[in-house]
């Protein structure tokens, strides 16, 4: 067995061996701390995208409240509930452009992007419906 200047040759295999473990090692951290980051969590206290005020006009004005009541209510007959806990964004917007039953398709040409976030904004800040305790006197 020989050595040189950097010490002896099972000290190098070991310090060799050592290397690809390290490098593994610390690609493994990066993935663990980049999946950790993303995606993005949105904030629960953020307010809602869109107004509620130009949203609870725009619901009379686009007709929604036809079928969904005024407070967004729903009907057993017309449409379903829609407040306060509304889609995500995204799916309100896909819903309302392709919708599934009997509700006509919404284009951007009707109603936009942003004013359905309007709409969302309105529906979202909807009182929940109150118990069945609170309603019958004990």
């Amino acid at each position: 067995m020989t050595t040189n200047a950097t010490g002896s040759m099972a000290h190098q295999q070991i310090r060799s061996t050592e290397k690809p473990h390290r490098v593994r090692a610390t690609m493994l951290l990066a993935i663990v701390v980049g999946a950790l980051a993303w995606p993005p969590r949105a904030n629960p206290q953020s307010p809602p995208p869109g107004n509620a005020e130009e949203g609870r006009q725009l619901f009379v004005r686009k007709g929604c409240y036809q079928c969904h009541g005024r407070e967004g209510q729903g009907s057993p007959t017309t449409g379903p509930r829609l407040g306060p806990e509304p889609l995500p964004l995204a799916a309100f917007v896909r819903l309302v452009r392709t919708p599934r039953a009997q509700m006509p398709p919404y284009t951007e040409k009707v109603v936009s992007d942003s004013e359905l976030a309007d709409i969302r904004a309105f529906l979202e800040t909807r009182p929940r419906a109150a118990t069945i305790d609170a309603l019958v006197p004990k």
